[in-house]
């Protein structure tokens, strides 16, 4: 019966010192930072996109950097590289494309199958 006394729900709302405010006890509790697991995927995919990124053409690289890494605007971008904004516009259209290809590989296309009695088998061994 003493422990009883002693706790305290976790949806009870209690005031806050400094502020005054009125917050709940769950969200005190609430670990706002990042998990062990997600800061891994984050540098794991970090260090997979960097090194795609090396694989990118230097004309594009230094456009996609400029402008969806460090943030600049279009028109920034074009006065930092001498060119004019549609030229940025098109480097970024084509450099994200490589760099999704480079990220995401096509996996090579199958021969084209044909079924024959419950057996599939390649067209180019139909012949056979």
């Amino acid at each position: 019966m003493r422990h009883k006394q002693q706790e305290v729900p976790i949806e009870q709302e209690i005031t806050e010192a400094e502020s005054g405010t009125q917050i709940r006890l769950k969200e005190m509790l609430v670990d706002q930072a990042e998990s062990p697991y997600d800061m891994a995927v984050h540098a794991e995919n970090r260090a997979r996109v960097e090194l795609a990124l090396s694989k990118v053409p230097e004309p594009y690289r230094m456009t996609l950097i400029l402008r969806d890494i460090e943030g600049f605007v279009y028109e920034e971008v074009a006065e930092m590289q001498g060119v004019n904004l549609g030229t940025v516009k098109s480097r970024l259209v084509r450099g994200r494309a490589i760099l999704k290809s480079i990220l995401n590989p096509q996996p090579p296309v199958a021969s084209p199958t044909h079924a024959v009695e419950g057996f599939e088998i390649s067209l180019g061994e139909e012949a056979r």
